[in-house]
């Protein structure tokens, strides 16, 4: 910024205002700035400002009423995506606008899309939902969406996988205890004593691995 200063005490006033021979470029060369160094300068004398002209740069394709009504929307409809909203606001304003334009809008008031985390689902309707929300809102009640967590019929599946191999897809049709007889006893005792002392059980926290019943056994085999 010191030479900077210097260069400006130095240059012509035809150069400060980027005419005559020592054009914005020209100097910018002379000084070894870049151009938009002297383009900020002259636009500061100027105006009084370093900052864009009013105008300036590629003309948005919305107002800042339209940019509001499409905010109120995404906030109305949480559900909606970018598409929809962009087919909404031609609708109502006429105006047409790229699904990227309508994300950048909603990105820049701090909205952006959420999906639930994906699962494994056994009923059909179980799909994840799209919401708009803001950030540090995942807990608010109204982007919650209550379901009935043991609403119909269910199954309990095994299958196991390690650095040599992996076992078969087993279908458990009853309780825990067929889970121990049929898939624990059989399968994992087996496999552990196979493979030795280097033998961990990485289950899940599914409420079936973490039962009683489950855990009373595994500590019996000596299974960790």
């Amino acid at each position: 910024m010191m030479d900077m200063r210097y260069a400006v005490v130095e240059l012509p006033t035809e150069c400060q205002r980027g005419r005559g021979p020592n054009s914005s470029r020209s100097s910018a060369s002379h000084w070894s700035v870049p151009k938009c160094d002297f383009q900020d300068l002259n636009r500061f004398l100027e105006t009084g400002s370093a900052g864009r002209r009013p105008g300036q740069g590629r003309r948005r394709t919305t107002t800042s009423n339209e940019d509001r009504y499409l905010v109120l929307t995404a906030r109305r409809h949480r559900n909606m995506n970018a598409t929809l909203l962009q087919q909404h606001i031609r609708s109502a304003t006429d105006t047409t606008v790229a699904a990227q334009t309508v994300r950048n809008r909603l990105h820049g008031v701090g909205l952006y899309t959420r999906r639930s985390m994906s699962r494994f689902s056994v009923h059909p309707n179980n799909r994840r939902i799209f919401i708009w929300r803001d950030r540090g809102s995942r807990n608010n009640p109204a982007f919650v969406h209550e379901s009935v967590r043991f609403g119909g019929g269910g199954m309990l599946v095994y299958g196991g996988i390690s650095i040599d191999g992996r076992t078969d897809l087993y279908i458990i049709r009853d309780g825990l205890r067929r889970y121990r007889d049929e898939i624990l006893r059989p399968i994992v005792v087996s496999y552990a004593e196979a493979i030795g002392d280097d033998f961990i059980l990485m289950d899940d926290n599914c409420r079936p691995h973490r039962a009683n019943l489950v855990e009373d056994f595994l500590f019996e085999e000596g299974i960790v």
